[in-house]
């Protein structure tokens, strides 16, 4: 298998890649394979991201809404 740090040139054209930006500054890289087209068309789309305490990353779904404060499932 072809490591992506020694052949970056047969990896280039299989990944999206996205740069984290934070006030300006440019504080992670990230990549994501282009097979995984759901996540790209979210990453593409200028997110927010939003850290969630345990309980809420076991309570909180896709398809679900931020209203700013809180999530909430699709009424």
């Amino acid at each position: 298998m072809s490591n992506p740090f020694e052949n970056p040139e047969d990896f280039v054209d299989k990944q999206t890649y996205f740069a984290f930006v934070v006030d300006g500054e440019v504080t992670h890289l990230h990549t994501v394979d282009n097979m995984l087209e759901l996540i790209v068309a979210a990453m593409s789309s200028d997110p927010k991201v939003i850290k969630l305490t345990r309980e809420q990353a076991l309570k909180v779904k896709g398809g679900w809404y931020y209203d700013g404060t809180e999530f909430k499932e699709q009424a």
